[in-house]
This record gives structure tokens, sequence and C-alpha cells, in this order.
């Protein structure tokens, strides 16, 4: 059961609309929601409480679904027409398989049957409470950010017109350049400042943005189930655009990862955030999340259609690929994300990158490819895991010479011991 106190605390500033024909049961529950919301308004049919949602908008409605003059399925259904993304909870003594299924089709966040069961409703309270809770930080987040990305863009819009009718143009260009080097330090500052460490493994990362502000994206960091999460991702596109998505990613990341739901509802979590983002900007997201138990020596991974992860196996003396089976995230809501569990052991390691790394190319537009990774590796197996990331990047800078990267690289690599 949440604590009420809890759950007074999550619900500040909420307001709901709660619809019930039935009026003895009507002020009974009335009287258990004031106890955790403030406002509170209540409706006796479908009608009269569409009525009061157009008047008002809520941040949650809460209804009951058999009520005469537009039952509490039509009404949602209207609702939805105005806010695809207004969260729902059904209270009902009606268990037609018919309702349930037209409730989970219309994207209902929960169904409590009655009698009402206390534990039961604010378990379920709870859950979409956070849900509101980290759309709306998400939301202001990246409001933030955009403001001072626009704000940013303004000034350097007005000054490039200056440059265009200023003798001082060179002069004008190199500012602009120092500007841009202080927006990649500034998006470097979301990176880990410093490399997480552990008894039980080393780490070693490496990271250049193709133009002066990337979009690939690593971080480290324990989170409340005392793993430590790894997380590699790539933002389509370049530039700034996809610089501030990574941004807005990392904060939904540090967040959602560190909630007491399972790890697969975390990533499923994660999806459907960046679901909403993307709406508006149109990007998606590869990636790949890890979460390292040091007591079980296991690892629990899920790929979202990341670049394969290179997997040295020391009992088998083997180069394993630890594959992506679901599809990036941003592209569709209520997906399932698998996670699969793997046992490790000393002088374990893994190697994880962006499509930088592999797909570079040199002077004569050849391809770096996964064979020279694959065989820098073999040959580095007992070193450790930073002399085996000066391999790769010392053979990557050999291959490529003089040629500009036209992608973002990131190299993140651990040794298990």
């Amino acid at each position: 059961m949440q604590n009420l106190n809890e759950l007074r605390e999550l619900a500040k500033g909420i307001t709901v609309l709660y619809v019930e024909d039935n009026e003895i049961a009507r002020k009974k529950t009335y009287s258990l929601f004031k106890k955790i919301f403030k406002e509170v308004h209540t409706a006796s049919n479908g009608q009269e409480g569409l009525a009061l949602y157009m008047k008002h908008k809520f941040d949650l409605v809460i209804s009951d679904i058999v009520m005469a003059k537009l039952n509490g399925l039509e009404m949602v259904i209207s609702i939805k027409q105005v806010y695809k993304s207004q969260r729902v909870i059904f209270l009902s003594s009606y268990a037609d398989i018919n309702f349930l299924t037209q409730a989970i089709e219309l994207g209902v966040d929960g169904f409590i049957f009655k009698p009402i069961v206390h534990d039961k409703l604010f378990d379920v309270l709870h859950k979409i409470l956070m849900q509101i809770k980290y759309t709306r930080e998400n939301k202001q987040y990246k409001t933030n950010l955009e403001d001072l990305v626009k704000q940013r863009t303004k000034e350097l819009e007005e000054k490039n017109i200056i440059l265009l009718k200023s003798l001082e143009e060179v002069k004008k260009a190199k500012y602009l350049k120092e500007e841009l080097m202080i927006a990649q330090n500034v998006q470097q500052n979301f990176l880990p400042k410093e490399i997480l460490s552990s008894k039980k493994m080393q780490v070693a990362t490496y990271f250049e943005a193709a133009q002066f502000v990337g979009g690939d994206y690593y971080d480290l960091f324990v989170s409340s189930d005392e793993a430590i999460n790894i997380v590699i991702a790539d933002v389509s596109g370049h530039g700034l655009g996809p610089a501030i998505n990574m941004s807005s990613f990392r904060g939904i990341c540090r967040a959602i990862l560190s909630t007491a739901s399972s790890f697969q509802e975390q990533v499923e979590h994660i999806n459907d955030m960046v679901c909403s983002d993307a709406k508006n900007n149109s990007f998606f997201i590869t990636a790949f999340f890890i979460k390292f138990y040091e007591k079980e020596n296991k690892i629990a991974y899920i790929g979202a259609g990341h670049n394969d992860i290179l997997y040295y196996n020391s009992k088998t003396d083997s180069l394993e690929h630890l594959r992506s089976v679901s599809i990036p995230l941003g592209i569709f809501e209520a997906r399932e994300y698998q996670a699969l569990k793997k046992d490790i052991s000393k002088n374990d390691f893994m190697v994880l990158y962006t499509d930088g790394l592999n797909e570079a190319v040199n002077e004569n537009q050849e391809m770096y490819g996964m064979n020279r990774l694959i065989e820098i590796i073999k040959k580095n197996t007992q070193n450790s895991a930073s002399h085996l990331l000066n391999s790769i990047t010392y053979s990557l800078e050999n291959f490529i010479k003089e040629k500009e990267k036209n992608d973002d690289t990131t190299i993140l690599i651990t040794k298990f011991l």
C-alpha cells in the first residue's frame, strides 16, 4: 500500500474530475479523494462530466462506466478527442469483457473494480501521479532548454547579420566559432564528469562530436536498486537539434532508471516519453541500457535498435554479440522492450559504441568497419579497459588521418574484475 502522505505530496497541484452516478458512492469516494487531492470536481453522469471537462480541463479523470446520459466510455472518447494523452482511471463493478476491451483500446491508465480496495486504488494513483510528475518535469525541462536555445540562436542570427555588413568579417566569424565551442563545452558537461569507480569494474570512455555539438550520449550512475546503470545512445541527426534532444533524454533516463519499477517498465516508460517529444521534433534514438548487479555478478540489458555490444567471454575465450531485439525509442508508444540477463565472469568485458566508429570513412571513402574493430579487441583481451580503448582510438585516427568526421563517435568499455 502506498503511503497516504506520499500520495498527498505527489498530488500537489493535480486537478481531478470524478464522475459517478450513484450519489452514495460518489459522496463516500469523494471524501476519500479529498484526503489526497486539494481540488476535486464531481459530476453525476457522463454528460455533466464532459461539460465540466470542456470548461476546466483536468490532470486526472476518474469515472464510473455504466451511467445514464452518456456513459463513462462515451465521455472518455469525447475527452480523448480534445486531449489524446488525458490520464484516465475507470472505477466499475461491471466486468463485461466488451467494456474492458474498449477501455484498453482507449488507452486508460487504470481500471479498478468496485467495491474499491484502498490498497489497489492507492497503488494505481501512485503510478499515474508519478507519470504526471515525470511528464510535467520533462516538459518544463525541455521548455527551459528550448527557450535558452532560442535566445542563443537569436543572438547568433543577429551577429550573423552584423558579420555580413562588417569589415571585420574574419574576426566576427572567429567569435561565432568560439560561441559554438562554448555550446560544445555545455554539451559535454551533460556527460559524466568523473568515471564511476567500482571494485568489480574498470571503465574507459571516449567521445568526440562531428560538429561542435553532437547527439551521442553515454552515462554511468548507481540507481536506487543498487545497480550500476550503463547507457549509450545515439540521437538521429547532427548538430544543435540532436544535442537538445540528447540533453532532454539524459534527464529522462536519470529520473526513470532510478524509480522502483522493473527494468523493462522503466525503459518502456522512457520510450513513451521520447515518443511524446518526438511528435513535434521528428527524431528517434537508438540506445543500449545495461544494469550491472555487482553482488549477483549479473547484467541485465535492453537494446533499442542500437549497435551490438561486443562482449568478450573469458571462460570460452570468445567474442559474443549482444544484439538489440527491440526497435529504437521514439517511434511507437506502448511498445514492449524485453530485458535479457547474462552471468559475468572475471576478465569479461563489453565494448559499447555508436556508428561514428564502425562507419567512419577515410580519404578513399573506405569504411572502418567491424572487422578492424573485432581484430583489435581480440588482440587486447588480456589488457585493461583503458589500454583497449587507446588501441581502438589509435587505429581509428590512423585510418581516417586528416579526413573530417561526419558523425559523432562514442566508445564505452567496461571490464569486469
